[in-house]
């Protein structure tokens, strides 16, 4: 399978070390980056223009740059019938976007695929929705500083943050427009579960936690599941989790395999 990337960062590199030792069962072809990214993080090569990346006929463009890198590539690489694998999953609180996704993938027959990034247990939120998923709520946990630089955080002195303090209370939709590069786990919860707007989502600045922590709560005709994920931070980036890397990596392996699960 050849794929392509959106993005030159942390967790292309991450990416990109896997695929490199697949012997050619998934071979990245190039990625578009932006202007001020440095050399490739593989072999690869690089363009700005992602029109270049498109003519070297990849099966799968695989989006690790940030929610804006969504809306901006994410309608033309469907239009050009290329799936796209979107690990940015905020960006999709934006209803107009998702709705352009939607039809273009109708139109053309490329997939849109959402990989679990740093949750768990996506795949059992989405078979409880089909017979009455009635309540989901998650409550993240993660350092101060990893929530800086969030409109969500403005005017908020996170460096004096001396005891676990909720920084956001709201929908998951909100959530993931006020903390574009560190909630995209709301929005992810939201889609496979009972939307933007129904979804709660409750985000705590930390300074007692080592990982990243997501708490899900879900209720409805199937019973009551509670979920809980400590993961490892980045370690290039502790804004994001390094399963989000990692989930990527089996996504791209499913797609592979001839016995999935």
């Amino acid at each position: 399978m050849k794929i392509g990337l959106i993005g030159n960062g942390a967790i292309a590199s991450v990416v990109t070390d896997h695929c490199e030792g697949t012997n050619g069962r998934i071979e990245i072809v190039g990625a578009t980056v932006l202007a001020s990214d440095g050399p490739s993080v593989g072999g690869h090569p690089t363009f700005k223009n992602l029109g270049n990346l498109l003519a070297l006929g990849p099966d799968m463009i695989v989006e690790c740059a940030g929610q804006k890198a969504v809306s901006e590539y994410g309608p033309e690489i469907l239009k050009a019938g290329i799936g796209l694998m979107v690990i940015s999953v905020g960006a999709l609180a934006d209803a107009d976007l998702l709705k352009t996704l939607d039809a273009q993938a109708r139109t053309t027959g490329a997939k849109v695929i959402i990989p679990a990034g740093a949750l768990a247990g996506l795949d059992a939120i989405t078979a409880a929705r089909i017979d009455g998923l009635e309540r989901i709520t998650l409550r993240t946990r993660k350092l101060p500083m990893a929530w800086s630089g969030a409109p969500g955080v403005d005017g908020v002195d996170l460096e004096a943050i001396a005891a676990p303090t909720v920084i956001f209370r709201g929908s998951a939709g909100d959530a993931a427009r006020a903390f574009p590069k560190n909630a995209n786990v709301a929005a992810a919860v939201a889609i496979a579960g009972i939307g933007m707007e129904n979804t709660q989502v409750e985000l705590i600045a930390d300074p007692g936690v080592r990982r990243n922590i997501h708490h899900i709560a879900a209720e409805g005709v199937f019973g009551r599941l509670e979920i809980d994920v400590q993961a490892e931070p980045s370690p290039d980036n502790p804004k994001t989790s390094h399963l989000a890397a990692l989930s990527i990596i089996r996504q791209l392996d499913k797609l592979t395999e001839n016995i999935q699960i």
